[in-house]
């Protein structure tokens, strides 16, 4: 078992509106068990309710898919803590190792940021999961989770995936720069998703930019 890299502690998130610190770990190839029963947690509370309402028990699941994404070669989980509380996550990895997200982007590949992306699998990265605590939401988290999984990666491309119902989260993406590049509704899904990009190197800029008007999902 590969023992869990742990880096970037202590992060100030840039607009901070709570007293209590904010701080992030970030684990490659593993993670304790502890830390993936909050993540579990905080993932099952986060989109069991509007405007997700996903299944519960299948959200839980996530204690199981998790550690898998993360022992990839490129996966990599940030946890940003608060008063010793999980409150946000983010999780990646290369779109080289994510078979269903290479037949999304398939269908999308008229353009140009997906088709350089599925020619070079390994140059583009997928937010596989980016979550935030209901009441920690507007504080910066999802941003500070999001800023820290990015740090030192050296994909060209970064995709992330959100359902068309969660109008906030759609707004906070593109707050950030990140636009538009097709929608995806699978054979036996009754969702659609918005994916969106932006070069890596650019969301870096974005997310390290101060904002006064931050939202989180």
């Amino acid at each position: 078992m590969s023992v869990p890299s742990k880096i970037n502690m202590h992060e100030t998130p840039p607009v901070p509106t709570d007293a209590s610190l904010m701080t992030c770990s970030t684990y490659e190839g593993s993670a304790p068990a502890q830390t993936w029963a909050e993540v579990a947690a905080l993932f099952v509370a986060a989109f069991a309710a509007e405007p997700y309402e996903e299944d519960p028990q299948e959200l839980a699941l996530i204690k199981g898919w998790g550690p898998t994404q993360l022992a990839q070669p490129s996966g990599r989980l940030t946890v940003t803590e608060q008063d010793r509380h999980v409150v946000g996550f983010a999780l990646v990895h290369s779109l080289a190792e994510d078979e269903p997200w290479q037949a999304i982007l398939t269908t999308m590949s008229g353009h140009p940021a997906v088709a350089d992306a599925l020619s070079r699998p390994e140059t583009a990265l997928i937010v596989h999961e980016l979550a935030v605590r209901q009441m920690s939401r507007g504080q910066g988290v999802a941003r500070t989770c999001l800023r820290e999984v990015l740090r030192g990666r050296d994909e060209a491309h970064v995709f992330i995936g959100v359902y068309d119902s969660a109008a906030n989260a759609v707004a906070m993406y593109e707050r950030w720069g990140l636009v538009k590049v097709g929608a995806f509704r699978g054979a036996d899904s009754d969702v659609t998703l918005l994916v969106l990009t932006l070069p890596a190197e650019e969301l870096r800029t974005r997310l390290y930019r101060p904002s006064t008007a931050v939202g989180n999902r």
